[in-house]
């Protein structure tokens, strides 16, 4: 027909590369745009930028060079019968997919301490903190292992040729453990800030609501095992780059619904203080005042429109001093925000000087 373009990507019996391809470039635009929404609205609004959001960041940043490699490794063969590609073509595909595998733990790892530090500030209490601290160790402990692993899992001096298994240690193991982690570091992420929004008064819708928001990480689990699954039947396979497809678009999928789980938290926090009824306000460290460094903060309105209180922009120095209860500090979130009838509690004194 005349004016008909030709597809983008050509799907035909021997080549379902295209499947691959439409994963890629769809589930990334999706994440582009859920992240720089997240990203330009914290700091059109706040004015600040915090450490996990530029962890977020990279992760973004290394999951557009993933799918540059995804996409290298689509034009070389994936997807593709291996009868049908010659010698040269393969051992690129090999190369990029090697490349793509590691840079798929980069990614993700970064985009689980960018979660870790966001829930950072539900950690009111020594025993959360650690914990949180402690997750964040393995989540580093497990990444740095995992690349290690999957970068020298052949022997030298082509560790990129994971296709010739006598030359490899046993693959299906190695991507079965660094999954099981994968999905036991997500299950953590979810299940540690769940503990402590419970037992905080909020409404139970509103509780609900958070907590679905945090539960959605449990996608990611899904993705990681049907991953796993494609790529442990693809190392039986005798023809590797064929059956790849599956594998290659659940890693897709595990990939980006880790970065946009990462963002929607936030996102949905900031999502509420744009409405104009809604009170928001950013406490930043007063570098102004070099006699009590550490202190004094800068409180600062956010909200479009407010009808009473503080007028947007105006400034707030706050002065505060924490003291803790003798007893077991187990408890100290519940005591915070439960009342004067818990005994574990904080008790914080804040001094307000408006300008």
């Amino acid at each position: 027909m005349a004016g008909t373009l030709p597809p983008l990507f050509e799907i035909s019996g021997d080549d379902h590369g295209g499947y691959s391809a439409v994963a890629v470039y769809t589930l990334l635009a999706l994440t582009i745009v859920i992240v720089s929404t997240r990203l330009s609205t914290r700091w059109f609004i706040g004015r600040v930028i915090h450490s996990d959001d530029i962890l977020l960041a990279i992760s973004l940043l290394l999951g557009i060079i993933q799918s540059i490699l995804a996409q290298l490794a689509i034009s070389n063969g994936l997807g593709r019968r291996v009868l049908n590609l010659g010698d040269h073509q393969l051992v690129r595909y090999l190369k990029y997919e090697y490349a793509a595998q590691i840079l798929l733990i980069a990614t993700i790892a970064f985009s689980k301490l960018s979660l870790g530090l966001l829930f950072k500030t539900l950690m009111t209490s020594r025993r959360s903190s650690i914990a949180n601290h402690a997750l964040m160790g393995v989540i580093i402990a497990w990444a740095l292992a995992s690349i290690l692993a999957l970068a020298f899992r052949c022997s030298m001096p082509t560790p990129w040729r994971w296709d010739q298994p006598g030359q490899c240690i046993n693959q299906a193991v190695l991507f079965q453990v660094i999954g099981a982690l994968n999905i036991a570091t997500d299950i953590a992420l979810v299940a540690l800030p769940c503990t402590l929004i419970r037992n905080v008064q909020l409404s139970r819708w509103k509780r609900f609501r958070i907590m679905a928001l945090l539960a959605s990480r449990l996608l990611v689990c899904i993705a990681t095992g049907l991953g796993v699954k494609y790529t442990v039947k693809m190392l039986d396979s005798p023809d590797v780059t064929w059956a790849n497809t599956n594998s290659t678009i659940w890693d897709q999928v595990m990939m980006n619904l880790s970065i946009i789980t990462t963002a929607l938290p936030s996102l949905g926090r900031l999502v509420m203080e744009l409405q104009p009824s809604v009170y928001a306000f950013t406490i930043n460290d007063d570098i102004t005042d070099p006699r009590t460094p550490g202190d004094r903060y800068k409180f600062s309105s956010m909200a479009k429109s407010v009808d009473q209180g503080l007028k947007p922009g105006t400034s707030v120095q706050v002065t505060s001093g924490w003291r803790e209860s003798l007893k077991d500090d187990g408890e100290s979130t519940e005591g915070l925000v439960s009342g004067a009838d818990q005994q574990n509690v904080i008790q914080q004194t804040i001094h307000f000087e408006v300008h």
